[in-house]
């Protein structure tokens, strides 16, 4: 008998254990819950990072800029369209059809170690006089990217077509009531000025270079990528156009002045059904395709490097006529940072 039941004993299976339908999703909720609580931290820290290369890409400007001016006695200026020797006039259009009159993206190309890309032409590559044609090399350095002109929270560095853009525009002061080309808009009180309009040096900004904001990230609506009419031209020779310059001040037809202070790029132009649609400053002008206003996809504010070649963040919600004496280099109105 003893035996018989030392056999049943030994014989019966062991029991299992394992999780119940219950237990199971229990366990998937709290996964879900963590995961939940962990994404926003993750997606913060990965932005930061993007903003962190953003100012680097910015302080890399500036210092560029600087370099510029220790070379040449003045900084870079902005751009110009036509032939400087004939010379076209400064309100033609469109593009320069010499390197002289490259963006200022181009020109400090050699202080940003790039002096790859800027030997890629050479003024012998300007059309002969009168022949209306371009500078033979303007589409191979268009076809060139440069990283420091891309700012990773907006896009990702790639041709447009068959030209990259840039991210980063100069700061042209005050935008007139007409045309871009026009005298009122060609920077002369801003720090970026329109080439042969005249040039600055540093020490010459009467508000201060630690006042005045020299390059910043321009409002681009993630709909208009290559297409809008500050995105549509060569990183490298857009002539003077909102593809490589902005204004952080406005003018109206009767001489009022007024501030555009940046805007996110959420609000800038975008296509909708085939057209454009508008985006309205505080002077009350809606623009289109062309719009002179500085922005960015960082939440929050946009990244600016100032003249002294410092980079701050400043917020969408500065005020206005803060922002314009920030974009007004010569009006003897200096105002702290926000």
């Amino acid at each position: 008998m003893r035996r018989y039941l030392n056999q049943k004993h030994r014989s019966a299976p062991a029991r299992q254990h394992g999780f119940t339908l219950v237990e199971l999703l229990v366990v998937i909720a709290i996964i879900g819950i963590l995961v939940g609580l962990l994404l926003p931290a993750v997606q913060a820290a990965r932005e930061a990072a993007r903003r962190m290369q953003c100012k680097n890409n910015l302080k890399q400007i500036g210092l560029a800029c600087h370099n510029f001016q220790d070379t040449r006695n003045f900084l870079p200026n902005g751009a110009r369209d036509g032939d400087h020797r004939v010379p076209d006039p400064l309100d033609a259009c469109c593009n320069s059809k010499t390197r002289h009159g490259w963006a200022w993206s181009y020109q400090i190309l050699s202080f940003i170690e790039q002096d790859n890309v800027y030997d890629l032409a050479s003024d012998a590559d300007d059309p002969i006089l009168g022949s209306g044609g371009s500078n033979s090399m303007t589409d191979v350095v268009a076809r060139a990217h440069s990283p420091v002109y891309s700012c990773p929270s907006r896009r990702r560095p790639i041709p447009y077509g068959t030209f990259y853009r840039v991210d980063y525009a100069g700061n042209a002061g005050t935008r007139g009531p007409g045309s871009v080309r026009e005298q009122a808009s060609s920077g002369l009180d801003g720090v970026i000025i329109q080439t042969d309009r005249g040039t600055i040096r540093i020490e010459q900004i009467r508000d201060g270079s630690s006042n005045t904001i020299m390059v910043g990230e321009k409002a681009l609506h993630r709909d208009s990528f290559g297409s809008e009419g500050g995105d549509n031209e060569r990183w490298s020779n857009a002539g003077w156009d909102e593809d490589i310059v902005r204004f952080g001040a406005g003018m109206l037809s009767d001489g009022t002045r007024y501030g555009i202070p940046p805007i996110s790029d959420e609000k800038a132009t975008r296509v909708e059904g085939g057209s454009w649609t508008t985006v309205t400053d505080l002077g009350g002008i809606s623009w289109g395709a062309w719009h002179p206003f500085f922005g960015s996809s960082h939440p929050g504010g946009t990244n600016f490097v100032l003249a002294d070649g410092s980079v701050r963040l400043i917020p969408e919600t500065v005020d206005s006529e803060v922002f314009r004496r920030l974009s007004v280099s010569n009006d003897g109105e200096p105002v702290e940072m926000p």
